[in-house]
């Protein structure tokens, strides 16, 4: 994999490059929490592209909340934007949660005939820059689904950040054409870059390991799953739920979704939507039978989907570790804690701080 070395004035300079060329996307700091906007005179320089994850996933940029799909009988023609996207300060969380609705929206394993123009037209129009995780917060959990707080794979380019700046990787067509674009900006990197590299993700990892030391598991969270449909667990932590389904939401990997008809004057026309697996009507059928009515059915069935499902078709874990579904639940419901107790009800060992 190519590196090259930005230094941190030419960082500036790259961006302001990027914003000129490209809708430019990152992270900025609204309230307590960082969300993706676009890039501006105002906001260049207000920019976190190296710290923790954002809490809107990116999936919003491929498979948006609500999008027309067709009129009665004509395709949606729905104005594009001219430019495309880059979407800068992605991090490892995400690139990962792309695996997943890659699978399902470009028909990889499921429904092979069933492609989704929609995602895939946005997908090849982006250019993903992720970023190592420099400042994780204390729900990230990256380290107990097996993945890593920096990226490897899934990027065009990678931004590791240093004293000095910038370690950039390369990893695509894409990647490699905005480097030759922008030749100038660019250097060579030493060993003494990728030792200070190396020594920030082994200190960050570590720091990971920490937060989540009294969660850990000596077993996966794919088998403390398999056959625990009916434990006591989903009954105690699904009282503290509301039904809200902001965890459906705001995860990066959670793809379900309905299509509604709208009237138009005299027209109707047809939406796409962003659904949840929680909500009491998700799986109701004709006639009104549902197969999961009680709240703890549908709770359980959330993590079955993301560590049971997923795996057995695709070999993937349906979850990314980004902690997002952990922050914004009104019940405070932790699911590494969910996870831990179904662990301690199987007689697993667990890390339990005194």
């Amino acid at each position: 994999m190519k590196e090259f070395f930005l230094s941190k004035d030419s960082y500036l300079k790259f961006v302001e490059n990027l914003s000129c060329e490209f809708s430019l996307y990152a992270p900025v700091q609204k309230g307590d929490f960082l969300f993706y906007d676009k890039v501006n005179k105002e906001n260049i320089d207000k920019l976190f592209v190296d710290l923790r994850r954002t809490i809107h996933p990116i999936k919003s940029f491929f498979i948006p909340p609500q999008r027309r799909v067709s009129e009665y009988f004509i395709s949606s023609s729905e104005k594009r934007e001219e430019k495309k996207k880059v979407i800068l300060g992605v991090k490892n969380c995400d690139l990962n949660a792309l695996k997943i609705l890659d699978n399902v929206y470009f028909g990889e394993e499921f429904g092979r005939e069933y492609k989704d123009p929609y995602y895939m037209e946005a997908r090849k129009e982006t250019i993903l820059i992720s970023s190592d995780c420099m400042d994780p917060d204390e729900n990230c959990f990256c380290t107990l689904v097996q993945s890593k707080p920096f990226p490897e794979e899934g990027f065009d380019l990678n931004l590791s950040n240093i004293e000095e700046g910038f370690i950039i990787q390369v990893g695509s067509e894409k990647g490699e054409e905005l480097i030759e674009a922008f030749r100038d900006l660019f250097s060579s990197v030493n060993k003494d870059m990728s030792k200070k590299r190396e020594k920030n993700r082994e200190k960050i990892f570590k720091l990971l390991e920490k937060i989540n030391k009294k969660f850990k598991t000596s077993s996966s969270y794919r088998e403390l799953v398999r056959d625990s449909y009916d434990s006591s667990v989903w009954k105690k932590y699904s009282e503290s739920c509301v039904e809200c389904g902001g965890c459906n939401q705001i995860c990066p990997t959670c793809r379900c979704f309905l299509l509604s008809d709208k009237k138009r004057g005299e027209k109707y026309e047809k939406y796409y939507l962003w659904d949840s697996c929680l909500l009491a009507g998700f799986a109701r059928v004709a006639g009104g039978a549902n197969p999961r009515p009680y709240l703890f059915q549908r709770f359980a069935n959330r993590l079955f989907c993301k560590f049971f499902f997923f795996p057995e078709n695709i070999n993937l874990d349906a979850c990314t570790g980004c902690g997002r579904c952990i922050s914004v639940c009104p019940g405070k419901i932790d699911m590494r804690k969910v996870l831990r107790d179904l662990a301690i009800e199987k007689r697993v060992t667990v890390s339990l701080e005194k």
